[in-house]
Protein backbone atom coordinates (compact mmCIF):
# COMPACT_ATOMS: atom_id res chain seq x y z
CA UNK A 1 0.00 0.00 0.00
CA UNK A 2 1.34 3.14 -0.47
CA UNK A 3 0.50 6.82 0.66
CA UNK A 4 1.31 10.08 0.81
CA UNK A 5 1.39 11.93 4.09
CA UNK A 6 0.76 15.66 4.36
CA UNK A 7 1.92 17.87 6.99
CA UNK A 8 -0.45 20.61 8.77
CA UNK A 9 0.36 23.27 5.56
CA UNK A 10 -1.01 20.70 3.19
CA UNK A 11 2.70 20.47 1.82
CA UNK A 12 4.58 16.62 1.36
CA UNK A 13 5.79 15.31 4.05
CA UNK A 14 6.88 12.21 2.94
CA UNK A 15 5.76 9.24 0.74
CA UNK A 16 4.96 5.94 2.52
CA UNK A 17 5.21 2.28 1.25
CA UNK A 18 4.01 -0.45 3.86
CA UNK A 19 3.41 -4.20 3.30
CA UNK A 20 -0.56 -5.09 4.27
CA UNK A 21 -1.85 -8.57 5.17
CA UNK A 22 -5.29 -9.87 3.17
CA UNK A 23 -6.68 -9.69 6.63
CA UNK A 24 -10.45 -9.67 4.16
CA UNK A 25 -9.52 -13.32 3.65
CA UNK A 26 -9.65 -14.41 7.60
CA UNK A 27 -12.42 -15.81 9.35
CA UNK A 28 -14.17 -14.92 12.49
CA UNK A 29 -13.46 -17.49 14.94
CA UNK A 30 -10.67 -19.60 13.07
CA UNK A 31 -7.98 -16.96 12.42
CA UNK A 32 -9.33 -13.64 14.63
CA UNK A 33 -11.92 -13.12 17.38
CA UNK A 34 -12.33 -9.56 19.29
CA UNK A 35 -10.91 -6.59 16.60
CA UNK A 36 -12.13 -4.13 18.54
CA UNK A 37 -9.64 -1.35 19.97
CA UNK A 38 -10.32 2.00 21.67
CA UNK A 39 -9.25 5.62 20.27
CA UNK A 40 -9.14 8.49 22.74
CA UNK A 41 -12.26 10.98 22.40
CA UNK A 42 -12.10 14.60 21.08
CA UNK A 43 -13.45 16.01 24.10
CA UNK A 44 -10.92 14.34 26.13
CA UNK A 45 -7.80 15.93 23.92
CA UNK A 46 -9.82 19.07 24.39
CA UNK A 47 -10.16 18.63 28.08
CA UNK A 48 -6.34 17.81 28.90
CA UNK A 49 -5.18 20.73 26.55
CA UNK A 50 -7.38 22.80 28.97
CA UNK A 51 -5.58 21.31 32.01
CA UNK A 52 -1.68 21.59 30.51
CA UNK A 53 -2.83 25.52 29.76
CA UNK A 54 -4.51 26.04 32.87
CA UNK A 55 -1.60 24.49 34.89
CA UNK A 56 1.74 25.35 33.10
CA UNK A 57 2.38 22.37 31.71
CA UNK A 58 4.47 21.66 28.44
CA UNK A 59 2.75 19.55 25.66
CA UNK A 60 4.40 17.38 23.39
CA UNK A 61 3.87 14.61 20.71
CA UNK A 62 5.14 11.32 19.25
CA UNK A 63 4.43 9.26 16.96
CA UNK A 64 5.22 5.43 16.97
CA UNK A 65 6.91 3.73 13.59
CA UNK A 66 5.37 1.03 12.46
CA UNK A 67 3.10 0.74 15.65
CA UNK A 68 1.09 -2.33 14.53
CA UNK A 69 4.10 -4.53 14.15
CA UNK A 70 4.36 -4.24 18.08
CA UNK A 71 1.26 -6.47 18.74
CA UNK A 72 1.90 -9.84 19.32
CA UNK A 73 -0.44 -12.65 17.67
CA UNK A 74 -2.22 -15.58 19.63
CA UNK A 75 -3.43 -17.18 16.21
CA UNK A 76 -1.47 -19.35 13.88
CA UNK A 77 -2.16 -17.10 10.61
CA UNK A 78 -0.36 -17.91 7.00
CA UNK A 79 0.33 -15.46 4.37
CA UNK A 80 1.32 -16.00 0.49
CA UNK A 81 5.05 -14.67 -0.05
CA UNK A 82 5.21 -11.13 -1.18
CA UNK A 83 5.49 -9.99 -4.55
CA UNK A 84 9.72 -9.54 -5.12
CA UNK A 85 10.36 -12.07 -2.71
CA UNK A 86 9.73 -15.43 -3.97
CA UNK A 87 12.85 -17.50 -5.12
CA UNK A 88 12.48 -20.11 -8.09
CA UNK A 89 11.19 -23.27 -6.65
CA UNK A 90 10.11 -22.23 -3.32
CA UNK A 91 6.93 -20.87 -4.60
CA UNK A 92 5.00 -23.08 -2.60
CA UNK A 93 6.08 -21.74 0.66
CA UNK A 94 3.69 -19.25 2.90
CA UNK A 95 4.99 -17.07 5.82
CA UNK A 96 4.18 -17.70 9.39
CA UNK A 97 3.37 -14.09 11.25
CA UNK A 98 5.05 -14.33 14.23
CA UNK A 99 3.46 -10.94 14.88
CA UNK A 100 0.32 -8.39 13.55
CA UNK A 101 0.71 -7.10 10.64
CA UNK A 102 -1.39 -4.02 8.72
CA UNK A 103 -4.03 -5.39 7.35
CA UNK A 104 -4.79 -8.02 9.99
CA UNK A 105 -8.25 -7.87 11.43
CA UNK A 106 -6.50 -8.17 14.93
CA UNK A 107 -3.80 -5.87 14.56
CA UNK A 108 -5.31 -2.39 16.48
CA UNK A 109 -6.65 -4.42 19.52
CA UNK A 110 -3.00 -6.33 19.11
CA UNK A 111 -1.02 -3.42 19.31
CA UNK A 112 -3.56 -1.63 21.94
CA UNK A 113 -2.96 -4.65 24.21
CA UNK A 114 1.18 -3.98 23.50
CA UNK A 115 1.05 -0.63 24.44
CA UNK A 116 -1.81 -0.61 27.44
CA UNK A 117 0.65 -3.39 29.19
CA UNK A 118 4.04 -1.36 28.93
CA UNK A 119 2.22 1.77 30.52
CA UNK A 120 0.96 -0.13 33.14
CA UNK A 121 4.79 -1.67 33.62
CA UNK A 122 5.58 1.90 34.08
CA UNK A 123 3.55 3.59 36.70
CA UNK A 124 0.76 4.89 34.20
CA UNK A 125 -3.54 3.85 35.40
CA UNK A 126 -5.87 4.25 32.69
CA UNK A 127 -8.15 7.16 33.60
CA UNK A 128 -12.34 5.71 34.16
CA UNK A 129 -13.75 8.56 32.14
CA UNK A 130 -11.37 7.44 29.18
CA UNK A 131 -9.60 4.03 28.41
CA UNK A 132 -7.05 5.99 26.14
CA UNK A 133 -5.76 8.57 28.78
CA UNK A 134 -2.94 7.16 30.88
CA UNK A 135 -1.89 8.77 34.15
CA UNK A 136 0.99 8.69 36.33
CA UNK A 137 0.68 10.39 39.57
CA UNK A 138 4.00 10.88 41.82
CA UNK A 139 5.76 14.35 42.86
CA UNK A 140 3.87 15.51 39.26
CA UNK A 141 1.46 14.48 37.25
CA UNK A 142 2.39 12.58 33.90
CA UNK A 143 -0.08 12.24 31.17
CA UNK A 144 -0.30 10.33 27.83
CA UNK A 145 -3.23 10.60 25.55
CA UNK A 146 -3.35 7.79 22.71
CA UNK A 147 -4.63 7.37 19.34
CA UNK A 148 -4.02 4.46 17.57
CA UNK A 149 -0.08 5.59 17.26
CA UNK A 150 -0.48 9.32 17.88
CA UNK A 151 0.82 10.33 21.29
CA UNK A 152 -0.12 13.63 23.52
CA UNK A 153 2.37 13.99 26.17
CA UNK A 154 1.90 16.41 29.34
CA UNK A 155 4.24 17.11 31.94
CA UNK A 156 5.05 19.35 34.59
CA UNK A 157 8.96 19.83 33.58
CA UNK A 158 11.07 19.44 30.71
CA UNK A 159 12.85 16.71 32.06
CA UNK A 160 10.03 14.83 33.30
CA UNK A 161 9.21 15.07 29.14
CA UNK A 162 12.58 13.91 28.49
CA UNK A 163 12.52 11.17 31.22
CA UNK A 164 8.98 9.83 29.38
CA UNK A 165 10.06 10.46 26.03
CA UNK A 166 13.15 7.75 26.71
CA UNK A 167 11.10 5.10 28.06
CA UNK A 168 8.49 4.85 25.67
CA UNK A 169 11.47 4.93 23.30
CA UNK A 170 13.55 2.06 24.93
CA UNK A 171 10.15 -0.02 24.44
CA UNK A 172 9.32 0.98 20.65
CA UNK A 173 10.35 2.52 17.75
CA UNK A 174 9.41 5.96 18.60
CA UNK A 175 9.23 9.60 16.14
CA UNK A 176 9.87 12.79 18.57
CA UNK A 177 7.87 15.42 17.14
CA UNK A 178 8.58 17.88 19.87
CA UNK A 179 5.41 20.63 20.99
CA UNK A 180 2.25 19.35 20.13
CA UNK A 181 1.85 21.17 16.62
CA UNK A 182 -0.74 19.08 14.37
CA UNK A 183 -2.87 15.83 15.60
CA UNK A 184 -5.38 14.20 14.40
CA UNK A 185 -6.43 16.62 11.33
CA UNK A 186 -6.41 19.42 14.29
CA UNK A 187 -3.47 22.25 13.81
CA UNK A 188 -2.10 23.61 17.43
CA UNK A 189 -0.75 27.35 17.87
CA UNK A 190 1.34 27.69 20.88
CA UNK A 191 1.29 31.19 22.38
CA UNK A 192 3.58 31.64 24.78
CA UNK A 193 3.13 35.19 25.47
CA UNK A 194 -0.36 34.88 26.07
CA UNK A 195 0.25 31.80 27.91
CA UNK A 196 -2.58 30.11 25.31
CA UNK A 197 -3.06 27.73 22.77
CA UNK A 198 -5.16 28.04 19.55
CA UNK A 199 -6.67 25.31 17.10
CA UNK A 200 -8.11 25.69 13.91
CA UNK A 201 -8.75 23.44 10.78
CA UNK A 202 -7.93 25.85 8.23
CA UNK A 203 -6.74 23.17 5.82
CA UNK A 204 -9.59 20.82 6.28
CA UNK A 205 -12.22 23.19 5.74
CA UNK A 206 -10.42 24.74 2.35
CA UNK A 207 -10.08 20.72 1.68
CA UNK A 208 -13.43 20.67 1.81
CA UNK A 209 -14.41 23.84 0.03
CA UNK A 210 -12.67 22.62 -3.00
CA UNK A 211 -13.66 19.18 -2.77
CA UNK A 212 -17.44 19.86 -2.73
CA UNK A 213 -16.75 23.08 -5.13
CA UNK A 214 -17.54 25.61 -2.93
CA UNK A 215 -14.15 27.66 -3.22
CA UNK A 216 -16.02 30.40 -4.66
CA UNK A 217 -19.19 31.05 -3.07
CA UNK A 218 -20.85 33.40 -1.38
CA UNK A 219 -19.76 33.96 2.12
CA UNK A 220 -22.90 34.24 4.51
CA UNK A 221 -22.95 35.39 7.97
CA UNK A 222 -24.86 32.52 9.95
CA UNK A 223 -24.24 28.92 9.69
CA UNK A 224 -28.20 28.57 8.97
CA UNK A 225 -30.55 30.65 7.63
CA UNK A 226 -33.06 31.27 10.27
CA UNK A 227 -36.22 32.21 8.15
CA UNK A 228 -36.18 28.27 6.81
CA UNK A 229 -37.54 25.30 8.50
CA UNK A 230 -36.30 21.91 7.02
CA UNK A 231 -38.73 19.22 7.09
CA UNK A 232 -38.36 15.37 6.02
CA UNK A 233 -40.93 16.20 2.09
CA UNK A 234 -41.52 19.89 1.15
CA UNK A 235 -44.10 18.91 -1.87
CA UNK A 236 -41.74 20.65 -3.78
CA UNK A 237 -37.64 20.04 -3.57
CA UNK A 238 -36.41 16.95 -5.77
CA UNK A 239 -34.33 14.09 -4.09
CA UNK A 240 -30.55 14.24 -4.07
CA UNK A 241 -28.05 11.46 -4.57
CA UNK A 242 -28.12 10.44 -0.24
CA UNK A 243 -24.33 9.23 -1.11
CA UNK A 244 -22.83 12.31 -1.66
CA UNK A 245 -25.08 13.99 0.76
CA UNK A 246 -24.11 12.22 3.67
CA UNK A 247 -20.37 12.75 2.67
CA UNK A 248 -20.98 16.66 3.08
CA UNK A 249 -22.54 15.97 6.09
CA UNK A 250 -20.14 13.71 7.92
CA UNK A 251 -17.48 15.75 6.44
CA UNK A 252 -18.86 18.88 8.43
CA UNK A 253 -19.75 16.74 11.89
CA UNK A 254 -15.86 15.66 12.33
CA UNK A 255 -15.06 19.41 11.81
CA UNK A 256 -18.03 20.31 14.75
CA UNK A 257 -16.77 17.57 16.67
CA UNK A 258 -12.89 18.97 16.98
CA UNK A 259 -12.88 22.82 16.77
CA UNK A 260 -15.90 24.18 14.89
CA UNK A 261 -18.58 24.01 17.96
CA UNK A 262 -20.48 27.55 16.92
CA UNK A 263 -21.45 24.87 13.71
CA UNK A 264 -22.99 22.29 15.51
CA UNK A 265 -26.26 22.91 15.80
CA UNK A 266 -27.06 23.32 12.27
CA UNK A 267 -25.08 20.19 11.41
CA UNK A 268 -27.38 18.28 13.56
CA UNK A 269 -30.64 20.02 11.95
CA UNK A 270 -28.63 18.66 8.38
CA UNK A 271 -28.15 15.41 9.76
CA UNK A 272 -31.62 14.66 10.34
CA UNK A 273 -32.03 13.72 6.71
CA UNK A 274 -29.44 11.44 5.70
CA UNK A 275 -31.64 8.77 4.91
CA UNK A 276 -33.76 10.85 2.15
CA UNK A 277 -32.03 14.19 1.62
CA UNK A 278 -33.97 16.64 -0.96
CA UNK A 279 -31.97 19.96 -2.81
CA UNK A 280 -33.70 22.03 0.43
CA UNK A 281 -31.38 20.16 2.73
CA UNK A 282 -28.20 19.85 0.62
CA UNK A 283 -28.74 23.72 0.36
CA UNK A 284 -28.72 24.43 4.12
CA UNK A 285 -25.76 21.71 4.59
CA UNK A 286 -23.88 23.98 1.42
CA UNK A 287 -24.78 27.24 3.42
CA UNK A 288 -22.51 26.05 6.14
CA UNK A 289 -19.81 25.69 3.87
CA UNK A 290 -20.39 29.33 2.91
CA UNK A 291 -20.30 30.11 6.21
CA UNK A 292 -16.89 28.25 7.18
CA UNK A 293 -15.59 30.02 3.97
CA UNK A 294 -15.89 33.60 5.50
CA UNK A 295 -14.76 32.01 8.73
CA UNK A 296 -11.87 30.08 7.65
CA UNK A 297 -9.42 32.13 10.76
CA UNK A 298 -11.66 31.53 13.48
CA UNK A 299 -10.14 29.05 15.99
CA UNK A 300 -10.82 27.89 19.52
CA UNK A 301 -8.47 29.73 22.24
CA UNK A 302 -7.57 28.08 25.55
CA UNK A 303 -5.81 30.25 28.15
CA UNK A 304 -4.98 30.32 31.30
CA UNK A 305 -6.93 32.63 33.74
CA UNK A 306 -6.26 33.63 37.66
CA UNK A 307 -9.53 33.20 38.62
CA UNK A 308 -12.82 33.21 37.29
CA UNK A 309 -16.84 32.01 37.93
CA UNK A 310 -18.32 29.07 35.35
CA UNK A 311 -21.82 30.34 34.65
CA UNK A 312 -24.52 27.84 32.67
CA UNK A 313 -27.04 28.81 30.53
CA UNK A 314 -29.46 26.45 29.20
CA UNK A 315 -33.06 26.15 26.94
CA UNK A 316 -34.68 24.59 24.55
CA UNK A 317 -37.83 25.38 22.05
CA UNK A 318 -41.31 23.94 22.48
CA UNK A 319 -42.28 21.40 19.77
CA UNK A 320 -40.64 23.19 16.88
CA UNK A 321 -40.20 20.25 14.64
CA UNK A 322 -42.29 20.20 11.66
CA UNK A 323 -41.93 16.74 11.55
CA UNK A 324 -42.53 14.94 14.82
CA UNK A 325 -43.05 18.17 17.09
CA UNK A 326 -40.05 17.10 19.02
CA UNK A 327 -38.06 19.82 21.05
CA UNK A 328 -34.49 20.91 20.67
CA UNK A 329 -32.56 21.47 24.07
CA UNK A 330 -28.98 22.79 24.19
CA UNK A 331 -26.90 24.34 26.92
CA UNK A 332 -23.67 26.73 27.13
CA UNK A 333 -20.63 26.63 29.85
CA UNK A 334 -18.92 30.28 29.86
CA UNK A 335 -16.27 31.33 32.15
CA UNK A 336 -16.43 34.69 33.05
CA UNK A 337 -13.35 37.01 34.71
CA UNK A 338 -13.97 38.20 38.04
Amino acid sequence: MFKVKHASDGTVERFKGRLVAKGYAQKYGSDYFETFSPVVRYTSVRALLAFAVQNDMIIHQMDVVTAFLNGKLSEDIYMQQPEGYVQPGFEHLVCKLKKSLYGLRQAPRCWNKSFHEYMKSIGFEQSTADPCVYIRVGTTVAIVAVYVDDLILITKTLQEMNELKASLSMRFRMKNMGKLHYCLGISIVHDEDQKCLWLHQRRYIQCMLDKYQMSNAKIVSTPADLNVKLQKDDDVSKTVDPVKYQSLVGSLMYDAICTRPDISQAVGMVSKYNSKPTEAHLTAAKRILCYLKGTLNLALKYQKSEDGLLISYCDADWANDPDDRHSTTDHCFCRLEV
